[in-house]
């Protein structure tokens, strides 16, 4: 099929082509793991790089025994 390219990585036949640049993905997450000698331990999940808001908005935390491995929900 011919056309001519535009930026959003699609041709004038409406046919989808990748563009050069990878699509944004959003924020790293990471993870960190809280060990405790008298309770569950808690692993919480938040960006690499937060903004100030998102430092007390943009986490998740689950108590060890809430949660289970990918490849066992499958």
């Amino acid at each position: 099929m011919s056309g001519t390219g535009n930026d959003d990585g699609r041709t004038d036949g409406g046919v989808t082509r990748p563009s050069a640049e990878p699509p944004d993905r959003g924020p790293t997450l990471e993870g960190t793991v809280v060990r405790y000698d008298d309770k569950p331990d808690e692993c919480t999940l938040h960006p690499s790089e937060p903004t100030e808001r998102e430092c007390t908005t943009a986490w998740i935390t689950a108590k060890e025994g809430s949660y289970v491995s990918a490849v066992a929900w499958r």
